[in-house]
């Protein structure tokens, strides 16, 4: 049998114990279980030997879970756990990474191991799906705690400044160097960018749909599908439809 040994990252014990008995229970010869308590001795475990099969903790004491799957990414298979709720995991789903959410529960991990031994006997191995560089920068962006949410938009009209309450805002459209506020009321331009505004947004309220545009989700009155097969949203109080990208369709699955 391959060697396939697993790591366990995770900061506290008792949710790290379930982890670790609940894996010898769901698959008792997976193999060697070692345990971290956070990503300094995650990294000297891993410098020890290379795990088959990492189970990373999202939020460590002193780093990231996604900095330990850097240092993985390509040289074994990952699964990350976390605390966040489902909005967030989407984001693991749309690119097909294994995750569970804490507290994990056996028929939760026992839907990953299912897929971990699958991999192993189509390829001798738990390779994962790959990972990129930049997809785990966008996961770390879009899972971290985010600041105080932004409450007005500062929008130059010539020699003075408009407030624009975010309450009033149906959408945020990038448009060349500039955005797009849309409002019931009309269109205005800022210099703040998509990437800055999402994550000065509440992710419950504002839905980014595209690379380029951020909707209001009670605003979103209708989806309806393209001849050509695209996903495009109608919004109340705007005579404007926007596109979804394939990205962000996931979001209207039940829709």
């Amino acid at each position: 049998m391959p060697d396939r040994r697993v790591l366990v990252v995770e900061d506290e014990p008792l949710l790290r114990s379930q982890l670790c008995a609940s894996l010898t229970e769901l698959w008792p010869d997976v193999g060697e279980i070692v345990e971290a308590e956070n990503g300094a001795a995650a990294m000297r475990l891993i410098g020890e030997a290379l795990p088959a099969i990492a189970f990373l903790d999202i939020n460590l004491p002193d780093m990231s879970g996604m900095d330990i799957a850097e240092v993985l990414r390509g040289r074994c298979a990952v699964v990350f756990v976390t605390a966040y709720s489902e909005y967030a995991v989407a984001a693991f789903e749309q690119h097909a990474l294994d995750y569970v959410l804490k507290p994990a529960t056996p028929r939760r991990l026992g839907d990953t191991v299912a897929r971990l031994k699958a991999r192993v006997a189509d390829r001798g191995s738990a390779q994962a799906p790959a990972i990129s560089a930049e997809l785990l920068a966008e996961l770390a962006r879009q899972l971290q705690p985010k600041s105080a949410h932004l409450q007005w938009i500062s929008a130059s009209i010539g020699n003075s400044t408009e407030l624009i309450p975010v309450a009033d805002v149906l959408c945020f459209n990038a448009d060349d160097k500039y955005t797009e506020v849309i409002t019931a009321g009309g269109e205005t331009l800022i210099r703040k960018s998509i990437r800055e505004l999402l994550d000065e947004l509440p992710d419950d309220q504002f839905w980014q749909v595209h690379r380029g545009t951020i909707v209001r989700v009670a605003a979103i009155e209708r989806v309806v599908r393209s001849e050509a097969g695209h996903l495009e949203l109608r919004l109340r109080g705007s005579g404007r439809s926007f596109v979804v990208s394939r990205t962000f369709a996931h979001r209207f699955k039940q829709m």
